[in-house]
């Protein structure tokens, strides 16, 4: 058995990310760090979140067999993406533009400037009309995602949900304070993009909702899920139900979100929610590339990085 030790962190962000739930000003966790009797060594991030429906014991199981399968795959000399059946090292990301605040119109141009075609923004947070108005001002050049974090009741969200049918959303993610399967159903059958649930899986239970089809896509923290191989399955669960997965992580670490990668590698499938690295204003280690919308994982054993 490897040995294992912890290594705490605690990375301020470069400015606070807002969302319905709660608003994050740093991110702290434990990096574990799997070591064998040969010397070499694999890394896992626990960093739990209650407000994101993060909680200890998942984000522990998930940092441990990250690092124990980042151990592996170092061992066959294999990126992790390979093990878990990647043909590709290359995975397309949106960008993480944060709140409808003052700076947005200005994050998404950035973004466009620098590729992306999709991005990624909280509502929810500042009144619906002045939200409304936010978006269409961010112009064509981006597709959206929009995460309300479960801000609305059925009535607003059908208000939200009909007023954006006439902007390029692509997905709307838990629109629903009190999700329900039926509700959810209604919801989608009145839209032309796709509803998304996230937080909301656990209590709506997978089986049930993978069968009722109430929604196009799910978006899997795998850290909440607690393990790579459970959200390796999981996803391709739901992708066999006919929904997308999109892989998404709350501003982790370089070593959180290269295991995500990893695993977003192995689904394939639409753009990742994986580009927060630039949120940090301190990190654990060199943030995996990204350019043009996509990030690249490094052609080398197990998560192709470590702390520096």
């Amino acid at each position: 058995m490897p040995r294992l030790r912890l290594h705490p962190y605690c990375l301020p962000l470069r400015r606070p990310w807002i969302a319905a739930s709660a608003t994050l000003s740093e991110r702290r966790g434990w990096l574990v760090e799997a070591i064998d009797a040969d010397g070499t060594v694999g890394w896992g991030d626990c960093a739990p979140l209650p407000s994101a429906g993060m909680t200890g014991e998942a984000q522990v199981r998930w940092a441990l067999e990250t690092a124990l399968i980042d151990l592996e795959a170092r061992r066959r000399g294999l990126p992790l993406a390979r093990l878990l059946g990647a043909a590709n090292l290359s995975v397309p990301v949106n960008a993480a533009l944060g709140p409808l605040d003052e700076g947005c119109a200005e994050r998404a141009a950035d973004a466009v400037a620098q590729g992306f075609r999709t991005a990624k923004l909280k509502v929810g947070v500042a009144p619906m009309e002045e939200e409304l108005a936010r978006l269409r001002e961010l112009g064509d050049g981006l597709r959206l995602r929009l995460d309300a974090n479960r801000a609305w009741n059925e009535d607003e969200a059908r208000r939200f949900l009909t007023a954006a049918a006439n902007l390029p959303v692509e997905a709307i993610e838990e629109p629903l304070a009190e999700p329900t399967l039926d509700g959810l159903a209604r919801l989608q059958a009145a839209v032309p993009f796709a509803l998304a649930v996230d937080e909301s899986m656990p209590a709506l239970g997978a089986v049930a909702l993978f069968a009722s089809r109430a929604v196009r896509r799910l978006v899997l923290k795998p850290a909440r899920v607690g393990g790579v191989l459970q959200a390796l399955a999981l996803a391709r669960w739901a992708q066999a139900a006919g929904m997308d997965v999109v892989i998404t992580s709350v501003v982790d670490s370089a070593i959180g979100v290269a295991a995500a990668a990893h695993l977003a590698a192995a689904l394939g499938g639409p753009a990742h929610g994986l580009a927060t690295g630039a949120w940090l204003a301190a990190d654990v280690a060199a943030p995996l590339p990204v350019a043009g919308g996509f990030l690249t994982l490094p052609d080398a054993p197990g998560l192709g990085i470590a702390p520096g």
